[in-house]
């Protein structure tokens, strides 16, 4: 029986696109879809999705990511929660705190915040106290 890496999690079919070159203002952005999301565009508000987020290269969320696991290849300006895995690929830029189970960091990837892994992420998938307030 073969055992399943934390990468095999991006690998599920994309259900919603926000598109390169669209932009979405909000307080609070929630996709309930259990399948995965991809953003190639700009989300300024929170992100909540209970399932796969893949932000592209392209990508750029300025809020707070709420997600079961996330693949972050764009830039983020904002705290990071996932329940599951979060993996910052060589292009990314998180500039906030990162709260994740597991934790994979490319070569070249940029972060500066506070991490804590190894924990229960899903407590503070939707705690409030993650979210910056200015």
């Amino acid at each position: 029986m073969s055992r399943n890496k934390p990468q095999d999690e991006f690998t599920k079919p994309t259900g919603t696109v926000i598109g390169n070159g669209f932009t979405i203002h909000t307080a609070r952005f929630t996709c309930n879809d259990s399948e995965a999301m991809r953003i190639d565009g700009t989300i300024i508000g929170d992100v909540i999705i209970e399932g796969v987020l893949n932000l592209s290269d392209t990508g750029r969320v300025d809020g707070n990511i709420f997600a079961g696991s996330t693949r972050i290849a764009g830039r983020v300006f904002g705290n990071v929660s996932c329940r599951n895995v979060l993996h910052l690929a060589s292009t990314a830029d998180v500039q906030g705190d990162i709260v994740t189970t597991t934790l994979i960091i490319d070569d070249g990837a940029m972060f500066s915040g506070t991490c804590q892994t190894n924990v229960n992420a899903s407590d503070t998938l939707h705690d409030s106290s993650m979210i910056t307030l200015s």
